[in-house]
């Protein structure tokens, strides 16, 4: 019982030490937060960086364990940082009170003195009122923040008139007891309506991996939008308060998808002139594409599991959207392609049809 006790304190120890808490001032007050780099991180490089909110009565280093964003961070390279709000809460409509746009704004600034930061690439998410305040920061801050992404959180900050299109991404359970999914409708039709997308989703049901968690998802897949933005929206049917693939079970938590990744696929596509070139279609399209070995050797193997309507190329980009390799005018379901020359690193690979629509996968060289 002892050493069990002793494996759990150590376990919970080493969540508190993963990531350290700073603080800045802001408008009179101490705001404090957690950060997480990548593990590599290389002062010479630039990296995006995704903020993520905790929700109402939660703080910064729940968010962390919450979301574990910290390990997707370290796979794919990117700093994350877990605000704080003021007594737990965050200021999601007034204009009156705590100024937490103020404090975002000043946050990635104060990062970016110390860190390596690509102003182009910094993305906002939140848990329930970490989303809704994500809303906002689309609203008012889109000259800074790139894309969104809410779980569980709605907009509630009027009027919202932000100058240009942002890229948005809800995930919403229906049977959600705190903030009930009937809100999310009114949601997505504004950011659908300010985006300038098609008003008719292409709709998904995504596979139901794990039939143990009472719990399915359905994406409604909205674009491309205008400045080739997108808004999409998943719905965990039958879920609850929950981020999905957490080891966190809040209520009906959805297992067949992981939040934190599905939300760093969709952030990746954009910065804030819009599309990076990297991805086009949402990452429901993976299973689509197979590519292997991965890790790449000598030569890649790509094979389409999908019928094909039209011609295609296939380019490999580097992380930071710059195309690196390419060949064009494919007809061939499967073929090979020679990556001597592809440095070590990670890449995405994909397959881009003539109508724009592009499968993707991420590769280790």
């Amino acid at each position: 019982m002892k050493r069990l006790l002793f494996t759990i304190s150590l376990f919970f120890l080493s969540l508190v030490l993963y990531c350290q808490e700073y603080s800045i001032t802001h408008d009179g007050l101490v705001r404090t937060y957690r950060l997480h780099l990548p593990l590599g991180y290389n002062a010479d490089s630039l990296y995006p960086l995704l903020i993520s909110m905790h929700g109402l009565t939660s703080n910064a280093w729940q968010q962390e364990w919450l979301t574990g964003f910290n390990e997707v961070a370290d796979q794919q390279g990117f700093i994350v940082v877990y605000p704080n709000g003021v007594d737990a809460s965050w200021n999601i409509s007034s204009t009156t009170g705590v100024d937490d746009v103020g404090f975002i704004s000043a946050l990635i600034d104060s990062l970016d003195v110390l860190y390596s930061i690509d102003l182009n690439r910094v993305y906002a998410s939140g848990m329930s009122m970490g989303g809704f305040m994500a809303y906002r920061l689309a609203c008012e801050l889109s000259n800074r923040i790139a894309a969104i992404a809410s779980v569980t959180g709605l907009q509630a900050f009027f009027p919202c008139n932000p100058p240009k299109p942002v890229p948005v991404l809800d995930m919403h359970g229906t049977a959600d007891p705190v903030v009930p999914y009937v809100g999310v409708a009114s949601t997505i039709s504004f950011w659908v309506e300010h985006n300038g997308c098609p008003q008719e989703p292409v709709i998904t049901d995504l596979p139901d991996i794990n039939q143990t968690d009472s719990s399915t998802v359905t994406t409604s897949y909205y674009g491309s939008c205008n400045n080739s933005t997108e808004v999409i929206l998943y719905t965990i049917k039958n879920g609850e308060h929950s981020w999905p693939g957490s080891i966190i079970m809040l209520g009906v938590t959805n297992k067949d998808i992981n939040a934190s990744n599905e939300i760093w696929n969709f952030f990746r596509k954009f910065n804030l002139q819009g599309s990076t070139g990297i991805d086009l279609v949402n990452s429901q399209n993976n299973n689509l594409l197979s590519i292997y070995p991965n890790p790449a050797r000598s030569f890649l193997t790509v094979e389409i599991k999908s019928s094909i309507p039209e011609i295609f190329d296939f380019q490999i980009f580097d992380m930071s959207g710059r195309k690196v390799n390419e060949v064009l005018n494919i007809s061939d379901p499967r073929f090979i392609v020679d990556c001597h020359d592809l440095p070590s690193g990670m890449y995405i690979a994909g397959i881009r049809y003539e109508s724009g629509l592009m499968h993707q996968k991420l590769i280790i060289r």
